[in-house]
């Protein structure tokens, strides 16, 4: 085959895939986007304390760990305030989230971070 004939349908085939994807329907979202509450924490969370809640410096700021210290040992009504209202550097997130949500990041971060459960 040559190449210009190759690219052509390389080309054909990556227009397919593109239009295919944007005519989707929310029903045939792939899987990874099936978790919610981790799409939530990837998109809102992880910028700044880590794809796994692990805490890094952003700028001059030492964003702390979802894993240990006092994430680890404040109760689920402190963890939900901060969430939601923000402080120490963290901009409020009751602007952008509904309380469901913020729940949700709740339950998420004592399930997937620290490994316990949440006691709302």
């Amino acid at each position: 085959m040559r190449p210009a004939k190759i690219l052509s349908l390389a080309l054909a085939a990556a227009a397919f895939v593109l239009a295919s994807a944007a005519c989707a329907t929310r029903g045939d979202a792939p899987v990874e986007d099936a978790d919610t509450t981790r799409t939530l924490f990837q998109r809102n969370c992880a910028v700044c304390h880590g794809k796994e809640g692990e805490g890094q410096q952003v700028g001059t700021l030492r964003v702390p760990s979802l894993r240990e210290g006092r994430p680890l040992t404040d109760t689920d009504e402190r963890l939900f305030a901060q969430i939601s209202d923000g402080g120490n550097g963290m901009p409020p997130f009751k602007f952008s989230l509904t309380d469901e949500q913020i729940r949700d990041l709740v339950l998420f971060v004592r399930e997937n971070m620290q490994k316990r459960t949440a006691k709302q």
